[in-house]
């Protein structure tokens, strides 16, 4: 039998499924983040595919072997479905070769238009697929550009951008320039890529859009929310590295600094940032633009610290609260201050458009009694 026959490495689905937003683990260690509401089939435990819940879009993951497949050229074209057209784009992607198809294909009940992700050399060979009716395609464009950008190759990627946002940024201009910032009495600078804002910037907004559709459902709106959350943070997390590397080699060095004496002055450093938002859609300015800018909101300025301060080993939750219209961070460390508690765990409150200390909310937020929390860091 021709190892290409041998389909696919079963999969085993680590975690609970529901019918709401969730995050899986498959063989070898790949992930996926799946949209709220979409209904898993599990007619064909090998190859895990979904429904929306009108069942006119659906995703699909396909996993063989590495290696399996010589080239991607090879792979594209056994994979290909029957009677597909559109465009391939080519491009590098975790160290590996990826591919992203647009295709318009006929099937069963009429004509398909979707999304096709190709990835080899990084964890197993892949196909991930969205696609929809040909004539939802481009009001469903976001959710299935969303599925394939939820996709994970392993467990050293996890906090890495995804496919799709990786050929928006290396699509964009490939430069750097040098962002510059004063860190109490520290000259700090840092190179950042205008085009790597750039995309996470239309991260946000796709998933603004994907967001809004639950905007009327409590019961969806909540956990489609973290999801939102969850893949900006992973979309934005290596973007601030070079941020951390000069902050670590200058004015916070990573195994010197106290955790709370970090916290607190990354705290002040972040309230010293304007005011202000992005005049799009979503509102929120990418954590990597709000550095370089010096420009936040609530949740983009928490956004930030919870990435910041994971860098120096230090779990946190993002705070909302429907109720005040604001976010704010909690961090993993002990001491003194008003704290977020849920269940047997609690972290102290960091507010970041105000001069507050660590532990200290406004006034105005002291009679606030939604707040929720999310976790953005999946567990390893």
């Amino acid at each position: 039998m021709n190892k290409k026959d041998l389909l696919v490495l079963f999969l085993f689905i680590t975690v609970s499924l529901s019918l709401t937003a969730f995050e899986i683990t498959l063989t070898g260690g790949a992930r996926m983040d799946i949209p709220e509401a979409w209904e898993l089939d599990g007619s064909d435990p090998s190859v895990p595919s979904w429904y929306s819940p009108d069942r006119r879009s659906a995703a699909e993951v396909m996993l063989w072997a590495p290696g399996t497949w010589d080239t991607l050229d090879s792979f594209i074209e056994s994979a290909r479905p029957e009677g597909a057209e559109g465009d391939v784009f080519v491009f590098q992607c975790w160290d590996g070769e990826a591919a992203l198809a647009t295709w318009t294909f006929p099937g069963s009940g009429g004509s398909f238009h979707g999304w096709f992700l190709f990835v080899v050399r990084s964890g197993p060979d892949v196909r991930v697929s969205a696609i929809a009716a040909e004539e939802d395609f481009s009001e469903r464009q976001p959710f299935l550009l969303s599925v394939l950008d939820s996709y994970i190759p392993g467990e050293n990627w996890r906090l890495s951008p995804g496919a799709v946002s990786t050929f928006l940024e290396i699509s964009g201009e490939s430069v750097q320039k040098t962002a510059r910032a004063y860190f109490e009495d520290t000259s700090l600078s840092w190179e950042q890529s205008p085009a790597g804002n750039q995309a996470s910037q239309d991260v946000i907004e796709r998933e603004a859009l994907v967001l809004s559709a639950y905007a009327s459902v409590p019961e969806l709106f909540y956990p489609a929310w973290e999801r939102y959350y969850r893949l900006i943070y992973r979309d934005s997390y290596s973007r601030l590295k070079p941020l951390v590397e000069a902050l670590q080699s200058g004015p916070l060095p990573l195994n010197t600094s106290d955790p709370r004496f970090v916290a607190e002055s990354l705290l002040s450093w972040l309230q010293g940032f304007s005011y202000g938002s992005i005049d799009r859609y979503s509102d929120l300015l990418s954590p990597s633009a709000a550095c370089s800018s010096q420009t936040g909101d609530c949740d983009s300025l928490s956004l930030v610290l919870l990435i910041l301060m994971d860098y120096y080993g230090v779990d946190g939750v993002l705070l909302l609260s429907q109720q005040a219209h604001h976010a704010l961070t909690g961090l993993d460390i002990p001491g003194e201050g008003m704290r977020y508690t849920e269940g047997e765990n609690s972290w102290i409150v960091a507010e970041l458009t105000s001069s507050l200390s660590l532990g200290v909310l406004p006034d105005r937020l002291t009679g606030v009694s939604d707040w929720f929390g999310f976790t953005l860091l999946s567990e390893e």
